[in-house]
């Protein structure tokens, strides 16, 4: 039986809420995931995550949990009907800013096992499968909800502080809140074809360009590929599902003879939000809050940042080191976000699914073109049609963006940085949980001193940063800046000391004039957290 109290009922336990189930257990949240299905699906639904979210993985000590369910991408091509390749991206040779390959796939199955382990680090953080949430109540102290077996239809009562609703695009919370999901759904459907292989051969990820034929392949797992098509207007959707239909879709990449089809679905592409993503003490996070469609590959990255959005703000409201107010932030921040990531994803979509034979060539011959060009072929070849979208108002030293260049609001890059004792580590792994105070390599004494000081009042880790060249004077509480990253931004933003948050975006910086304005913002707001957890807290190995 679990605990009739605790402090945040999770309402579904797919990928984005055993990641916050696994966020809040990293901060001791008690916290209890409600989930309808008694078993795992098994269904290969979302596939891509990039190198943000894969730096989410990391904060929870599972991004080397995913095994052979996780697949780096290598080489993205752009193929037409014929497969001749208009333009190909080579992610060996793309820049890594934030630590890890800037795209990568994976086999869903195998990466909410890889969470669920994660879950079961914390003695803290219960699943109930086989539940749902028959109804709820909200007062000033918390959430109340009658949580029933689905089996036997037996009852209980749970309190709570907070709710989350993770439970997917037809999420019941978000019914029973009375939100509706504002946008449109795209009038074509996809065919999603998995299959299985015996070998991790073929290797490929391609975008479909044909006038014919137009989706997206890759592989997903050393053992699995996926295939979604966009269905013509006029094609029937259960002939789509035959046997002898989809051969004929895979046959031009792959013999049929060799795979094994393990699912097909039929998906409609959404541009959706929900009207608010906050009522009281419920939260809507991931397909609950947004749908986006796929041709980014954002829509469950976007649930990740949902969730570690949220978390760390939950854990220092829960523990004592913040006021509540600081939650409000968290709609404020991620609604803006991936109201961009959604325009981008519809502009993509437009650009690269576009179908008939004179827009689909002329399309083509235009990729064609734009990659042999100086300018826009670097633009492909770094793969940089993923907008770099910055926080631009909420927890931040000036409550939003000062400026379109300015470092607040801004994801703070993660190079691998060199320790005192002659190892090395990705910077994260150095500057583990809650805030962070980092100084430029150089800085004077006194900044060191007002920054250290400044870490004490925010029970933040404080880290000088070294030039490489200067190795021999590095502090030991400090690191070496081996890969120049940290001294160019740094440099870019004339900043002597920076503020980061626990999900490792920039609060703010200051310069040579002192971080007065950095303490006077922070002072009040946020404290060295009163208990660092309401349970003991098991880390990763």
């Amino acid at each position: 039986m679990a605990p009739e109290s605790v402090d945040v009922i999770i309402v579904g336990c797919g990928p984005v809420g055993a990641m916050a189930a696994n966020l809040l257990g990293q901060h001791g949240v008690r916290t209890l995931v409600i989930e309808r299905e008694p078993a795992p699906h098994g269904q290969s639904r979302a596939i891509s995550v990039d190198d943000e979210a894969q730096r989410i993985f990391q904060s929870v000590g599972l991004v080397d949990e995913l095994g052979p369910g996780f697949f780096p991408c290598r080489l993205l091509k752009y193929l037409d009907d014929e497969l001749r390749t208009l333009a190909e991206v080579d992610f060996t040779k793309v820049d890594q800013p934030f630590g890890h390959f800037v795209g990568a796939f994976f086999q869903q199955p195998r990466l909410e096992a890889a969470l669920r382990r994660g879950m079961d680090r914390f003695p803290h953080v219960s699943l109930w499968q086989g539940h749902e949430v028959e109804s709820f109540v909200q007062d000033d102290e918390g959430v109340t909800a009658r949580v029933k077996e689905c089996a036997s239809e037996h009852a209980v009562t749970v309190h709570a502080r907070y709710l989350l609703a993770c439970d997917g695009a037809h999420s019941a919370i978000r019914r029973r809140l009375g939100l509706k999901l504002e946008g449109t759904t795209a009038l074509e459907h996809s065919l999603a074809i998995t299959v299985a292989t015996t070998t991790p051969d073929p290797e490929f990820t391609a975008y479909l360009c044909g006038p014919r034929r137009r989706g997206f392949i890759t592989r997903t797992a050393r053992d699995e590929m996926r295939f979604d098509i966009i269905l013509a207007p006029d094609e029937d959707l259960e002939a789509a599902r035959r046997p002898e239909f989809v051969r004929s879709l895979i046959a031009p990449y792959l013999d049929p003879a060799t795979v094994k089809v393990r699912s097909v679905n039929v998906y409609s592409y959404h541009s959706r939000l929900a009207e608010k993503w906050r009522v009281g003490r419920a939260f809507l996070l991931g397909d609950a809050a947004h749908l986006m469609p796929p041709f980014l590959g954002q829509g469950l990255c976007a649930g990740f940042r949902d969730a570690a959005n949220l978390a760390w703000k939950l854990g220092l409201v829960l523990g004592g080191a913040a006021d509540a107010s600081l939650l409000d932030t968290y709609e404020q921040e991620r609604r803006a976000h991936v109201a961009e990531v959604i325009r981008s994803s519809d502009a993509m979509g437009r650009v690269m699914m576009t179908g008939g034979q004179v827009l689909a060539r002329a399309r083509n011959a235009l990729i064609q073109l734009l990659y042999r060009l100086p300018v826009t072929g670097d633009f492909i070849r770094q793969y940089k049609v993923k907008p770099m979208m910055p926080l631009e108002q909420g927890f931040l030293v000036h409550a939003r963006r000062a400026k379109k260049d300015a470092p607040e609001g801004t994801y703070f890059p993660q190079p691998r940085v060199a320790l005192p004792d002659g190892s090395s580590a990705l910077l994260d792994d150095v500057l583990g949980e809650g805030f962070a105070v980092l100084t430029r390599p150089g800085a004077s004494l006194e900044a060191q001193r007002e920054a250290r000081t400044l870490a004490e009042e925010l029970g933040a880790r404080w880290l000088p940063v070294s030039a490489a060249e200067r190795t021999g004077s590095i502090r030991a509480e400090g690191v070496v800046d081996v890969e120049g990253r940290l001294g160019a931004w740094f440099a870019q933003h004339s900043a002597d000391v920076v503020v980061l948050r626990p999900d490792r975006y920039v609060y703010g910086t200051a310069g040579g004039g002192g971080q007065g304005h950095l303490q006077g913002s922070l002072r009040g707001r946020i404290r060295p957290l009163a208990r660092q957890g309401h349970g003991e807290v098991r880390r990763a190995s």
